[in-house]
């Protein structure tokens, strides 16, 4: 009997080492104006041959920003910081699950919980939205660092990240794929300036040109 416990906790380990899901396909809108309303497109996959039930899966996200000055934020640096969220639902079809979520010391966590299964190598559509505090906004500039990742391997991310604003920044332009465990951000950058789009940060221009400007006015006053 004394082997027993061991037994259990080398087959507990075997299934949760085993994969046996993952989001084959992500979609996801980001709509920035004061807050950001996102709408998740999930395509979650079963990965083994005997139906699956999902139960609490999760998203997560990271507030990630440029240190303040007083109000000019200081160029390549940066904090990170929880995410507030609001109007959270998860749906597919006529199905509703619950949600919740949860702020950690330096990131907040999104949980939906599918209690439905979804057949041997089958899939399920789900479509999870919510607003939430993830703009940073300026004179002329506002941006936002979407954060794409959960407990699943994620493939096929296809982004649209739209503002009333002009697009003038957005790095990186292409991201495909994003392991378990793992968050990797999108920055995007808009503008109420005509702007192209540019390689670098817009506001780091902006202030950069300030600051020189200011520069060689002290030195023509001293001449």
């Amino acid at each position: 009997m004394k082997f027993l416990p061991i037994l259990l906790l080398l087959i507990i380990i075997s299934v949760s080492a085993q994969r046996v899901e993952e989001i084959t396909n992500l979609n996801l809108t980001a709509l920035v104006d004061d807050k950001v309303h996102f709408r998740y497109e999930l395509t979650i996959k079963n990965l083994i041959d005997k139906p699956l039930v999902p139960g609490v899966c999760e998203i997560r996200l990271q507030k990630v920003k440029p240190i303040d000055l007083f109000i000019i934020p200081i160029p390549f640096t940066e904090e990170r910081k929880a995410v507030k969220v609001e109007n959270l639902q998860a749906y597919s079809g006529n199905m509703n699950f619950k949600t919740s979520f949860e702020e950690k010391e330096d990131f907040s966590v999104i949980y939906y919980e599918i209690w439905y299964p979804i057949e041997p190598n089958g899939e399920m559509q789900v479509v999870l939205e919510f607003d939430a505090d993830l703009v940073e906004r300026g004179i002329l500039f506002k941006s936002v660092s979407v954060p794409i990742g959960g407990d699943v391997d994620i493939r096929n991310i296809n982004l649209d990240i739209r503002s009333d604003w002009n697009t003038c920044y957005i790095e990186p332009k292409e991201l495909k794929s994003i392991p378990a465990g793992h968050l990797a951000f999108v920055t995007a950058e808009f503008s109420l300036l005509p702007l192209p789009m540019l390689p670098i940060r817009g506001y780091i221009l902006f202030w950069g040109f300030v600051l020189v400007a200011l520069g060689i006015a002290v030195v023509l006053r001293r001449r």
